[in-house]
């Protein structure tokens, strides 16, 4: 026995097929024309304020049809009716932007737009600016009307001769007679490509059929289905009254076609998981659908995801066609509830809406009232703006007499936002402008100094341009870019030339410092030897150490070993103490002579030990005053004296090296 699938139902009837699908809506077509129109100006106006009968296209879109498995439906006969009431397309800011749009104009440029809009837009998208510029149209007749009717009584002119037909209504009403004439060529058309999409899909029905009694490869047959589902999916609308029933016809027989299968349980079981995961994701978005605040358009998308589920998806395995078929009847429900309620609470809905959109525009007055500064973050500011922009086109309508006030304000505060953040940019190109000019500068000042020799105060330099840098202030980010990469570049190549000099002066250092290690060696093989050393070979070895440069740092201990060496051997060779002090002192500086940092040292040191005498000697001789006259002869006294002139002498010693110091500060 073959196995049944999901939509097993008792065989269609033709003549009943949807009794138990949602009822289609049995109203006249006419039904939703039923909204109140506004009265003309005058009988010269003729029929402007017409309104225009609905059309086939849109009376389809307007059922929802949701029966596939055998469960009880979620519609009722007046989901048809209600959807007539409810505006076909965000009308909560089409209606209201498209009548913004006239606010101002004269007549004679709304008949110019009128006219350029029927030459170059769809006639399907125009209903709302012709009923824009028609209600705008007549509210500008009337006041010019009642303006030239007392503009003749003034001048005394009888009330009842007066006649008002101005070239422009003439203009304006063949304008509204193309639209409407248009409008009709259109949906005649459509109406003819719905009963051609009618006719195809019976013959797709009856294809289908076919394809049971075939008698060929599975695989072969199944593709055949597979080219006919995609065919069926891009035929287009039927009429409304045919759809529920055309597709249960459809279904039933698809149904045949997966029992005819049951011998390749691969391809069916394959088709019924594609269709059970593409029917979740549906349920899932319908689910989403019963959150959105604007009810009319989260019931428009109802119906595109019940359409879809009836026209491109099959049925599922039985484990889980009635569980997945409830989720999404439930949801469904929640949506049409919802729906419900609005269409019975409409005034009560807007008012609230107005509260929230009223609570939206304080927001953003109180957004833009921050200041703005270059530490503003304009996007994320933008961002904020806009989604609060977003929020009020989506709460929907409002109550019509406070329509054009809410408007004018929110349009009032979007150019109070669009100026603000203009004069923002404009105001931060100038900032950036003034930074770049900055940067550009320390660049410049950097490419000079990486080709500095001297790495000490270059050094110091450089890393002031990098500090400067960071607070140079904010420019483009394309131009930070650039600018940062170059500065960057320089610094980079002057500090790994820094590195490669430094890596050239610490072998050359290694390299001296071998040189005085060998010289040490000499001079005390020198001293050490039986053989008593001269004045001039001592004061060569001086020569040759102080000439061969500088060693690491860590070794400069070397330096005082072969100085003491040296006053060794002169003490040796016969030299005074004072004599050797003075060679002793005129081989420092000849060791430091190229060092201006350490001859820097040096005075500095001679100054501070200069000054400590001279107090020495201030307290001395303020200590002689104590001793009264003739004590010259007093023990005290004369060792006060020989103390002041040792003191003298020291002072003396130091201010000749102070001289010989700086004289090679000088040079």
């Amino acid at each position: 026995m073959l196995e049944k699938a999901d939509n097993d139902l008792p065989k269609a009837n033709d003549e009943n097929v949807s009794e138990d699908a949602s009822t289609p809506n049995a109203k006249k077509e006419d039904d939703t024309s039923k909204k109140p129109t506004q009265p003309p100006v005058e009988s010269e106006t003729g029929n402007l304020a017409e309104m225009d009968q609905p059309a086939p296209e849109n009376q389809q879109e307007e059922t929802v049809e949701v029966t596939e498995e055998p469960v009880e439906t979620v519609h009722d006969a007046s989901e048809t009716e209600e959807a007539a009431e409810t505006p076909d397309k965000d009308a909560t800011t089409e209606a209201e932007r498209s009548e913004q749009v006239f606010e101002g104009m004269e007549p004679k440029e709304m008949v110019e737009y009128f006219s350029e809009a029927l030459d170059n837009k769809p006639i399907q998208n125009l209903k709302s600016t012709a009923d824009a510029v028609t209600k705008a149209f007549e509210k500008e007749m009337a006041s010019l009307k009642d303006t030239q009717r007392q503009a003749f009584i003034a001048e005394g002119g009888n009330p009842d001769a007066f006649y008002f037909n101005p070239p422009i209504l003439k203009d304006f009403n063949n304008l509204i007679r193309k639209y409407k004439s248009n409008r009709g060529t259109y949906y005649r058309s459509v109406e003819e490509k719905q009963h051609k999409s009618l006719e195809q899909r019976l013959a797709l029905i009856e294809e289908l059929k076919g394809l049971i009694s075939v008698d060929q490869d599975i695989n072969a047959t199944y593709k055949q289905f597979k080219d006919l589902q995609r065919r069926w999916k891009e035929t287009g609308q039927v009429p409304r009254m045919e759809a529920n029933n055309i597709w249960k016809t459809y279904h039933h027989h698809v149904g045949h076609f997966y029992d005819f299968l049951h011998l390749n349980r691969e391809l069916r079981e394959l088709d019924f998981k594609f269709n059970l995961e593409q029917k979740l994701k549906i349920c899932e978005q319908a689910e989403a659908l019963a959150s959105m605040e604007d009810i009319p358009k989260a019931f428009r998308h109802l119906q595109t995801l019940h359409k879809k589920w009836k026209d491109e998806l099959g049925p599922v395995d039985k484990e889980h066609s009635e569980e997945v078929w409830q989720r999404f009847s439930n949801a469904t429900k929640i949506v049409h509830d919802k729906r419900r309620y609005f269409i019975k609470n409409q005034e009560k809905i807007f008012e609230e809406n107005l509260l929230k959109k009223r609570a939206i525009l304080s927001q953003m007055e109180e957004l833009l009232a921050k200041e703005f500064n270059s530490k503003t973050n304009i996007n994320n500011f933008s961002k904020t703006y806009e989604g609060l922009r977003e929020s009020f086109f989506a709460i929907g309508k409002v109550p019509e007499k406070h329509r054009n006030d809410l408007w004018s304000t929110f349009k009032r505060t979007s150019n109070q936002f669009s100026k603000k953040r203009n004069r923002f940019y404009k105001s931060l190109k100038k900032e950036y402008a003034t930074n770049v000019a900055k940067r550009k500068e320390l660049i410049a000042q950097a490419e000079i100094l990486k080709e500095q020799t001297n790495q000490k105060e270059t050094t110091l330099k450089i890393i002031a341009l990098q500090k400067e840098w960071k607070t140079a202030g904010p420019v483009r980010k394309e131009d930070f870019i650039k600018l940062n990469t170059l500065f960057r570049a320089l610094c980079n190549e002057y500090f790994e030339s820094k590195d490669a000099n430094r890596n050239q002066q610490n072998e050359k250092q290694k390299e001296n410092l071998n040189k005085k290690m060998t010289l040490l060696s000499s001079l005390k093989d020198m001293i050490s030897s039986d053989d008593k050393p001269n004045e001039k070979d001592i004061d060569s070895m001086v020569s040759q150490w102080n000439a061969i440069g500088y060693i690491p740092r860590n070794k400069m201990s070397i330096n005082q070993d072969f100085l003491s060496l040296v006053d060794n051997a002169y003490k040796i060779i016969g030299l005074s103490s004072s004599e050797i002090t003075q060679k002793s002192y005129q081989n420092k500086l000849d060791n430091i002579k190229e060092d201006d940092d350490s001859i820097r040292k040096e005075v500095q040191s001679l100054n501070r030990r200069i000054s400590e005498i001279k107090q020495e000697i201030i307290q001395l001789e303020t200590n002689l005053q104590f001793f009264g006259k003739n004590q010259d002869k007093n023990p005290i006294v004369i060792k006060v004296h020989e103390d002041i002139a040792k003191h003298q002498k020291r002072l003396e010693s130091l201010e000749q090296k102070k001289r010989l110091a700086k004289s090679l500060h000088k040079h």
